[in-house]
């Protein structure tokens, strides 16, 4: 019995996003796709229409995913700051879990195409906004339950921090960094912590 068509179609764009997240948007030839989906270039049309269309809606289920899971991440934590560290922490042990995994899509795709893909830059602003405005609620629990000083910044601030230390974490990851150098960023960040945890 043939397998209904939304499901074929759903694991024919799973296929297409891993393969414009390990080679990229110019990277990727309509062969490429045809081989990972086992569609053939008509079919492929058909489906999802232009190879742009279809980058198109990979990236936003990736993008979709991001969200999802950082929430999760955050959600099977406890409030405040332990979501928090739990979080910078899981970034740091998939970053060193696989070091041939390609990276961030995000910073992929605005990297190439941000310049010139408003579609692509909004997708990717929308998405970082959702995981920042995660990370912000829990900094605004942790300020309110006095794990954090009053004084110690703006929780939507210092969710910006957490986010750009993550990307950052995931970058060096990609160029190489030695996994206990990575390692060493929980410990040193808990120490951060702690420090603007104390009344002055």
């Amino acid at each position: 019995m043939a397998r209904p068509r939304k499901f074929v179609e759903a694991d024919a764009e799973r296929a297409a996003r891993d393969t414009f997240h390990r080679k990229g948007f110019a990277g990727t030839s309509l062969s490429d796709l045809a081989e990972a989906t086992g569609l053939g270039k008509g079919s492929l049309y058909n489906t999802f229409g232009s190879k742009e269309e279809l980058y198109a809606r990979a990236f936003h289920s990736y993008c979709d995913d991001a969200i999802t899971n950082t929430a999760q991440i955050l959600e099977r934590s406890q409030p405040g700051l332990h979501g928090v560290l739990a979080y910078v922490e899981r970034i740091v042990e998939e970053t060193i879990e696989d070091p041939a995994r390609p990276g961030c899509m995000i910073a992929k795709a605005t990297s190439e195409l941000g310049s010139t893909t408003p579609a692509v830059r909004g997708e990717a602003h929308r998405t970082l906004r959702a995981m920042e405005d995660a990370l912000a609620t829990h900094l605004s629990q942790a300020r309110d339950n006095g794990e954090l000083r009053p004084d110690s910044g703006d929780p939507e601030d210092l969710a910006t921090l957490v986010l750009a230390l993550t990307r950052g974490i995931e970058a060096l990851g990609a160029a190489g960094y030695d996994a206990d150098a990575l390692l060493k960023i929980g410990p040193v960040l808990h120490q951060l912590v702690a420090a603007a945890s104390k009344t002055p």
